[in-house]
């Protein structure tokens, strides 16, 4: 467990003290002198100038390319036990302040450095608690984490699922399983908006569900009401129980994963629509071509593609990428049709999204209209000074 005064010092290169003091919470390797003291990963340390000011205080990890994370820019707060649980209590009252728990019993706790708390994810699911833990100092914190959120929620139990590319590239091997309390059931049963899902906890993408979603799929709801709708990476097929909802007389739900596609048929059925979606097990961008070439037309489409540009260097596939989807899902429109269509690439800002789409309307030779801009969900919260909390973004469009 870290102690909570720091066992070192990491001194900022001078040219890189600017982002420390606009409170940028990542200091990257890039910007680090020197690390003085006997420090381990996960321990604390104070962030300081080269004249010995002090900046900051955050966790140390010598072998990630982001060495330390910052806490807090407070120098009288110790990143002790009663931090921890502070963080914890601040979270939870926010979300109650914003009303979420009143909609919806799954959602975000804990957003990591937009909840003040790196290093660490927890998504509320009914009676259960799911944690991503992805720092040494979280990894040491694990089992007081875990106690903590029991005591604050009084869930059934806490699980882990810290399965994901940033854990590795902190030099942290991947673990699931549960942590305290009862162990998760196969499936979940969660409400939304008067709707219910099950959700796989054990083994679905991030933590079982796109909660990044929640306030979107409930947004574009008045978009999907048309006679034929196509959910493309429909994963567990939310967007298209919202649709039938709306009174969509048709949705096709397209993943690739057979076992999602399943689970998106069940979500349907426990929601009175049991026959009411088609499955269609493949490849987007070619099922797409097929619907073009067959002189297919829908009433609305939606995108949600996974994540194109994990890095800087992906960025301009991603965007190709995201011209290819848009412009074939523009092609398949019936005039008036609508596209609700979304990024969760961070690397990708809205504002290339944007010129994406303006790209494959020219292409596509379609007029679109913006009707609406989308975001991530309000348990998603993006800090101010650290735009890389920002990452999902939409829009629903109007295809004439």
């Amino acid at each position: 467990m870290p102690k909570g005064e720091p066992t070192g010092k990491v001194i900022v290169k001078p040219e890189r003290e600017d982002a420390v003091k606009r409170r940028h919470p990542w200091l990257f390797s890039g910007s680090v002198a020197k690390i003085e003291g006997k420090v381990q990963p996960g321990d604390v340390v104070d962030v300081v100038s080269q004249d010995g000011t002090w900046l900051a205080r955050g966790f140390v990890n010598p072998q990630s390319e982001v060495p330390v994370r910052i806490a807090t820019w407070r120098p009288d707060e110790r990143l002790d036990e009663e931090w921890l649980w502070n963080r914890l209590q601040q979270a939870w009252q926010r979300r109650k302040q914003l009303g979420i728990p009143d909609q919806t019993d799954a959602f975000r706790l804990v957003y990591a450095e937009s909840d003040f708390l790196p290093g660490v994810i927890a998504d509320c699911y009914a009676d259960f608690v799911v944690v991503q833990i992805y720092t040494p100092a979280m990894e040491k914190w694990r089992d007081l984490l875990a106690e903590f959120l029991m005591e604050l929620l009084k869930p059934k139990g806490v699980f882990e699922r810290s399965d994901f590319d940033t854990r590795l590239r902190e030099k942290l091997l991947p673990r699931i399983g549960p942590i305290k309390g009862e162990p998760p059931p196969e499936r979940v049963t969660i409400t939304e908006h008067g709707l219910k899902f099950l959700v796989d906890v054990w083994r679905g993408h991030k933590t079982g569900f796109y909660l990044d979603q929640r306030e979107n799929r409930l947004r574009s709801e008045p978009y999907l009401k048309g006679e034929r709708v196509l959910n493309a990476f429909s994963y567990t097929g939310s967007f298209a129980v919202y649709a039938l909802r709306a009174g969509a007389k048709q949705v096709i739900n397209l993943d690739t994963s057979a076992e999602v596609l399943r689970l998106a048929e069940e979500n349907a059925a426990i929601n009175g629509f049991a026959g009411s979606v088609q499955s269609l097990e493949g490849n987007a961008f070619q099922v797409l071509r097929k619907f073009r070439d067959a002189g297919e037309q829908f009433d609305a489409i939606i995108l949600d593609p996974p994540r194109f540009a994990p890095t800087k260097a992906t960025v301009p596939n991603a965007l190709r990428g995201y011209k290819d989807i848009n412009w074939l899902a523009m092609r398949l429109l019936k005039p008036g049709g609508f596209l609700v269509t979304f990024s969760c690439s961070g690397m990708v800002s809205p504002e290339m999204f944007q010129q994406v789409l303006f790209e494959a309307a020219l292409d596509a030779k379609r007029e679109v209209l913006i009707i609406e801009r989308l975001s991530q969900s309000r348990d998603h919260p993006i800090l101010l000074n650290f735009p890389e909390s920002e990452y999902l973004k939409g829009f629903v469009c109007l295809v004439c």
